[in-house]
């Protein structure tokens, strides 16, 4: 059986491989990503982004106090 450490650094890296793979700009390589007509969209580009991010902290922590925890003490899992 794997240690609770294992498991949730396993969850953790699960969580972030989708976040650093839509991290990375589509249009990297092409000279013009954007247009001055948009330009005022771009913080939500950084509120969605921190977002997403504290929604996976919470699904991993979660899930350790309602599935991991339990499970080492002894107690059923909710």
């Amino acid at each position: 059986m794997k240690s609770a450490r294992a498991r949730f650094a396993y969850i953790v890296t699960l969580s972030l491989v989708p976040l650093a793979t839509r991290a990375t700009p589509a249009g990297a390589a092409t000279p013009v990503l954007s247009n001055e007509k948009f330009k005022w969209l771009y913080w939500c580009g950084f509120v969605l982004a921190a977002s997403l991010a504290l929604w996976l902290l919470a699904t991993a922590v979660g899930y350790y106090l309602r599935v991991i925890r339990p499970k080492q003490r002894g107690h059923e899992t909710s």
